[in-house]
């Protein structure tokens, strides 16, 4: 009997990645890879660190007003960073 492959390269990829529970971190790395271009160029040079861990997102900066400006941006970049991503991901946003 011929078995067949109904599973697509990308569906098993994703399945693996999911099995050796990888996908929070890799996610953490597309975000940090895609920061310049989701805060923008002034808020990314300021950006010490961006950490995700069970759907929140802890963006450090290293200036209190823009840590202010940025509190008032949360719904915002939330939005747009899940937009990006295509699903979900970051459920809240913190600052430190």
């Amino acid at each position: 009997m011929k078995r067949t492959n109904e599973a697509s390269l990308r569906q098993a990829m994703d399945r693996m990645v999911d099995q050796f529970g990888l996908r929070e971190k890799l996610d953490e790395q597309a975000i940090a890879s895609l920061w310049d271009e989701l805060a923008g160029g002034m808020v990314a040079r300021h950006t010490v660190a961006v950490k995700l861990r069970k759907g929140k997102l802890r963006i450090k900066v290293d200036s209190a007003p823009l840590r202010q400006e940025l509190t008032f941006m949360r719904d915002s970049l939330l939005n747009t960073i899940n937009t990006r991503l295509g699903r979900p991901v970051v459920e809240q946003v913190l600052l430190d």
